[in-house]
Parts: structure tokens; sequence; C-alpha cells
């Protein structure tokens, strides 16, 4: 991986990051930068499924869920995926598992 020594914002770009700087970093312009490469490299580079874990037993307490991968009422199966960064996502059903959709 190559490491950027330094770099020069555009103007309009750098009067842009002050302002977020100043609404939402107590005026800290490195973490808005900081912030804003955390949220350009997830947008380029989205965490990838690793894989499934098949569960049990799903307590249900307001009655049966969708399926959160295609919304199906009540669906068969309980699945969870885990995502590379470290993430969850369910439950999920077998037919969303099997067609990688999560």
């Amino acid at each position: 991986m190559a490491k950027m020594r330094s770099f020069r914002l555009p103007e309009q770009e750098l009067k842009f990051l002050k302002e977020i700087a100043a609404r939402r970093h107590r005026n800290n312009q490195t973490q808005a930068l900081l912030e804003a490469i955390h949220r350009y490299h997830d947008v380029l580079h989205p965490p990838s499924v690793q894989g499934y874990v098949r569960i049990d037993r799903v307590n249900r307490p307001n009655g049966p869920e969708d399926c959160q991968g295609c919304r199906q009422p009540d669906a068969s199966g309980a699945w969870v995926a885990v995502y590379s960064n470290g993430t969850v996502k369910g439950v999920l059903c077998d037919d969303c598992v099997q067609a990688g959709r999560a």
C-alpha cells in the first residue's frame, strides 16, 4: 500500500471541510478529514459477507418478523450474516442465504 505524505485539497473542498469541522467537530479539521476518509473508504470498499451462522431458536417477543433480506413474513429458517467489518445482519431465511442476499 502506498503512503500519502502530503496532498492539497482544492480551495472549494477545503472551504467545505472547514464548514463541516465548525459544525460537527468543534473546529477540528483533522477529525472532520478522518471522518470523511472513513466514510469514503466504506463506500469504495463495502464490507463483504464472510459467512452465515444458523440459529436454532429465535425469540421473537412481538410475534413473527419479516426476513431482513427479502421481507417475506414469517420466513423459514433462521440465519445471521457475518460481515468482514465485524457487523452482523439477521434474521435471514433459507432462501436468502442460498441466494446470497444479505
